[in-house]
């Protein structure tokens, strides 16, 4: 038994003497700078003897390489210095790895290797000491740049006022130093995030501000309050949304329940809806205010809500006034439509007394072409035969009733005794379909007709322009006749219009 204990000492000692720990670090810096890489040593063992090698060669110190104590500084480090660092730290009972992996940037600035945050409208200072950045020798000065880009700053410590989302970026603290009568540059770089400020949001009531509810004595209704609440969910356990039943609280009646329901909308900000349920509206809920509150230690907002008891007499009155409205609107419409129809069947039965002869002067205006358009078959033909024998009327057409030197001489006698007056426009399209002309049917001359159309403008009677073809010319109408034509009494001519069609009441609507 004795022997067995021997062995298992003896077994651990030697397992001892043989641990190995290793650890590795990512080191970056820049090209041009000093670097200063540690050797982690066992604490417990002050007589470790310390090897460094690089890519599994043993390094002997140089003007350019260093080593003191744990640490192994690089002067002035090339791009040739980036690889594997190892530092065997061993004595007689352990032996301790330590690697570290360098890249070796070019700089001017260093990648960021501390993170900092900093709140939105609060003070910050960056600090730059001789534990974050240890030299050899004696510190000269610290240059403070941002972004890659001096600042100006000097010294240890670089401090912001009232930090703003524009202030973050890197930070790159450039400590200079001297060493053997030489200058050197180690640096380190600081990434500021700047978190943004919680806004202050004030409490309100969105809804209602101060609204009447007409309801019945005794029946069932909600009471709603939409409200904001603030920014946040945390901004909910510090609020607090109630009703007051005339400036009472809802305790006091023990029959109505309220229930608050959150929402988180666009930009954190939270929403709640209070529902006020009455199961049975009480005569004492009539003329006294029913206050929704919300409270929290950024404000305060009060919306306000009224009973009023409803009456069945207004609502009679409504249905009256809307019964009303709604006849006035149907017949104001029906008379639009059947305006004409109307006033036809009145003029109909009246017995006319205005000393007027005609009904309508129709005058035909002839195209380019020398044939008769289809406009001259509708003035001596399709007029006459729907208005004078169908609807009894007297029209004076002329080229039908008169030859030319009388008409022109009797113009302003016929226009007197006219009661409108028919202009006849043909189309322009090259006068397609022609009708031969026939004898009594005589063109008037250029100067009868600027005489003639100066007649018309100046007799007052109503004139109604009717387009005979598509595309109606009206370069046949002088300046003087143009002025005066209205748009309600341009009439459309189509061969598909029905004798009792809108063109035809139109007609005898502005001649009767």
């Amino acid at each position: 038994m004795a022997c067995v204990m021997i062995l298992l000492v003896i077994l651990i000692f030697s397992v001892s003497a043989f641990i190995c720990m290793e650890c590795q670090e990512n080191v970056t810096t820049v090209e041009g700078h000093a670097t200063l890489l540690f050797c982690i040593l066992d604490p417990d063992n002050e007589n470790s003897t310390l090897t460094w090698t690089k890519d599994n060669h043993t390094l002997e110190p140089s003007p350019r390489i260093k080593m003191k104590g744990q640490e192994l500084w690089l002067l002035n480090t090339t791009s040739s210095d980036a690889g594997l660092y190892a530092c065997q730290s061993s004595n007689s009972t352990c032996s301790m790895d330590s690697r570290v992996f360098l890249s070796v940037e070019a700089g001017p600035c260093p990648s960021p290797k501390d993170p900092a945050l900093a709140l939105e409208g609060t003070n910050f200072t960056l600090d730059c000491n001789e534990e974050l950045i240890p030299v050899l020798g004696q510190r000269l000065q610290v240059q403070w740049w941002k972004d890659c880009k001096s600042t100006g700053v000097q010294g240890s410590e670089f401090s912001l006022l009232n930090v703003s989302m524009s202030n973050k970026g890197s930070y790159t603290c450039m400590v200079i130093f001297r060493y053997e009568d030489k200058n050197y540059t180690a640096s380190h770089t600081f990434q500021l995030t700047v978190v943004k400020k919680e806004p202050v949001v004030k409490p309100s009531v969105i809804q209602p501000h101060n609204k009447t509810l007409h309801v019945k004595p005794g029946v069932e209704i909600k009471l709603e309050c939409t409200v904001l609440i603030g920014f946040g969910e945390e901004s909910k356990p510090e609020a607090a949304v109630y009703w007051l039943i005339n400036h009472s609280y809802v305790a006091s009646y023990p029959e109505l329940q309220e229930n608050l329901t959150t929402e988180m909308r666009e930009d954190f900000l939270l929403y709640g809806n209070l529902t006020l349920f009455i199961p049975k509206v009480l005569p004492e809920f009539f003329g006294v205010p029913f206050q929704c509150i919300i409270l929290s230690p950024s404000g305060m907002d009060t919306g306000q809500v009224w009973l009023s008891q409803d009456d069945d007499t207004i609502h009679a009155w409504l249905i009256i006034v809307a019964l009303l409205t709604f006849a006035a609107v149907v017949g104001a419409v029906l008379i639009y439509f059947v305006k004409i129809d109307l006033i036809l069947a009145y003029r109909q039965c009246k017995t006319p007394n205005d000393g007027s002869l005609y009904n309508a002067y129709v005058l035909c205006l002839h195209g380019k072409s020398p044939g008769s358009s289809t406009a001259v078959d509708l003035a001596l033909r399709i007029l006459p035969g729907m208005l004078e024998q169908q609807h009894n009327l007297k029209l004076f057409i002329q080229g039908r009733d008169t030859d030319t030197e009388e008409s022109i001489h009797n113009m302003t006698d016929v226009l007197s005794r006219s009661k409108a007056v028919v202009l006849i426009l043909p189309g322009n399209n090259g006068e397609e379909n022609l009708i031969p002309l026939s004898q009594d049917q005589n063109r008037l001359e250029d100067s009868q007709l600027s005489v003639l159309f100066s007649d018309i403008a100046h007799s007052g009677v109503p004139l109604l322009l009717v387009e005979s073809e598509e595309d109606a010319d009206y370069s046949l109408l002088p300046g003087s006749i143009q002025s005066i034509v209205k748009k309600d009494r341009v009439l459309k001519w189509k061969p598909t219009v029905q004798p009792n069609g809108r063109f035809w009441k139109q007609l005898r609507y502005h001649m009767t």
